[in-house]
């Protein structure tokens, strides 16, 4: 698995999954947290690995 830093410094673990947003339709892909969570992580603007969550419109609705 290969490990990234995301741009608010969080490590996470791909493991080259792919998946869809239920939201907007975007596509991303899954990342493992250090507390075996799932993420999913798109690219910003600039390039850096973010969550997806962050620039989703519908993000709250998948909120737990």
């Amino acid at each position: 698995m290969e490990r990234i830093t995301l741009g608010g410094g969080a490590q996470i673990y791909f493991n080259g999954k792919e998946g869809q947003c239920f939201s907007c339709n975007a596509r991303f892909l899954w990342g493992i947290t250090k507390n075996n969570k799932w993420i999913p992580i798109v690219k910003d603007e600039n390039g850096k690995h973010i969550s997806h969550f962050a620039n989703c419109p519908g993000a709250g609705k998948h909120r737990k």
